[in-house]
């Protein structure tokens, strides 16, 4: 039996499990029959077994119900990753996530938890409560830690084929976010709800976080540390500050040196039996992921493009003219932000004002907008996009409250040629906050 042909063995079995699990079957029969087969599993056959269940029908965010439950099933067999000197360099995108982790950690078992426990025995005592309130505060800025992932290590992993992991995890990464706002809400209501409800609500928002901590660490880093190449670490920093942080300060600048660019342009593909379960995964991914890696800026290179720096140069925009430096200075002021997806349905280019509503990495560009938002959002895109395309409509507004503070607009408008071909959308959303608060006049 050739090796090739034990590897589709294993990935079927785990498939079979896995399968077994998603149609309602017994945890610990699935654990028995997981025991029976493997004595240890690369991270590498989870992503390609699960891929293979997306492939064959089963709706993401079903995977993402089971997540927690995979976990536990593989967490024991999991075959640990190489260690990798650059992930333990401050600075590193690795040692940054992992930093947050192990504040995230302790904020909520050294203090979140403890806290809760006292306040259950003593609810007269507020000392506890308004701990409590404090670090769930501090809990909800773990939307920075996920925001980061999202833009800037999931178009990484777009980029390898790896698609099924992002698509789960950005769902889970969303129900977390609704977890930890429960939480919060209902520790600041007035009059107090029932304590249990707190106590419920408390403790489902940090066993999620924690749950996915290890997904982090434990399986989604492993698969990069596979694949990603130190200029693809290279532009992940490039790309963090804009997104910011959880409960730490900007992190000191990364680039990777001059020998580990020249060991990575050495290193053979497919040397580790890893690699060889990153190509099933790849095999398996659709042909959108595909056409997103080869869009990806050059190994050699950064993903930041420059304009012409010419003085002279001048772009004809029908009505004038403008150089590429003016161009660029006015869009950073429109109080606006401006995304432009393709007639193929790729995102091209973003406007970077200062404050946007939505972050944006420059690793989006070239990515399937689809896989720019959380499998939730998905129907409404694609919906959107194919109205667009066949000429049905060429404008879809919403609005609504963000997070309670912010009053925002979203447009999305069909950009077509006179004769009407379609060219792309344009996605302009606006903070109307303030607009909104305006009375009266002011007239010059």
């Amino acid at each position: 039996m050739t090796e090739q042909h034990n590897l589709h063995q294993r990935q079927q079995q785990l498939v079979k499990i896995l399968t077994f699990l998603s149609n309602g079957g017994d945890f610990k029969q699935a654990q028995q029959l997981f025991d029976q087969e493997f004595a240890n599993v690369d991270v590498a056959e989870i992503t390609a077994a699960e891929r293979q269940l997306i492939a064959n029908g089963l709706d993401p965010r079903e995977i993402q119900k089971l997540c927690n439950v995979h976990v536990a099933l593989f967490k024991d067999a999991i075959t640990p990753g190489k260690p990798n000197a650059a992930f333990e360099t401050p600075g590193h995108p690795v040692y940054t996530l992992k930093l947050e982790n192990k504040i995230i950690e302790s904020l909520i078992n050294d203090e979140l938890l403890p806290c809760l426990k006292k306040w259950q025995q003593d609810g007269s005592d507020n000392d506890y409560l308004q701990r409590m309130r404090h670090a769930l505060k501090d809990l909800l800025t773990i939307d920075r830690h996920y925001a980061r992932k999202e833009n800037t290590l999931f178009p990484l992993m777009d980029k390898y084929g790896i698609t099924a992991p992002p698509k789960v995890m950005w769902g889970v990464d969303d129900g977390i976010r609704g977890y930890i706002k429960k939480a919060n809400q209902l520790v600041n209501q007035q009059p107090l709800p029932d304590k249990y409800a707190i106590e419920a609500a408390v403790e489902q928002a940090a066993q999620e976080v924690l749950a996915m901590i290890v997904k982090e660490e434990d399986i989604m880093l492993p698969m990069l540390a596979e694949v990603a190449t130190p200029a693809d670490w290279a532009r992940v920093r490039e790309d963090e500050d804009a997104i910011g942080y959880t409960l730490i300060s900007t992190p000191i600048n990364w680039q990777p040196t001059k020998q580990e660019l020249a060991d990575a342009a050495n290193k053979p593909t497919d040397s580790t039996l890893g690699q060889q379960f990153n190509e099933i995964a790849k095999q398996l991914a659709t042909t959108d992921a595909q056409v997103n890696r080869t869009t990806q800026p050059s190994e050699q290179g950064t993903s930041t493009m420059t304009l012409p720096v010419d003085p002279q140069a001048r772009i004809d925009l029908a009505t004038g003219q403008l150089s590429p430096e003016e161009l660029i200075a006015i869009f950073k002021l429109l109080p606006v932000d401006l995304t432009f997806v393709d007639a193929a349905d790729q995102v091209r280019w973003y406007s970077d004002i200062p404050d946007r509503i939505f972050p944006r990495a420059k690793s989006v560009i070239g990515r399937s907008v689809y896989n720019c938002h959380p499998p939730k959002a998905q129907p409404k895109v694609k919906k959107i996009l194919t109205s667009f395309h066949a000429g049905i409509s060429d404008r879809e507004e919403f609005w609504f409250n963000l997070h309670g503070e912010r009053f925002i607009h979203l447009q999305y408008i069909a950009v077509r040629r006179e004769d009407g071909t379609y060219l792309g959308c344009l996605e302009i959303g606006q903070d109307a906050t303030y607009l909104r608060s305006l009375k009266d006049e002011k007239r010059r």
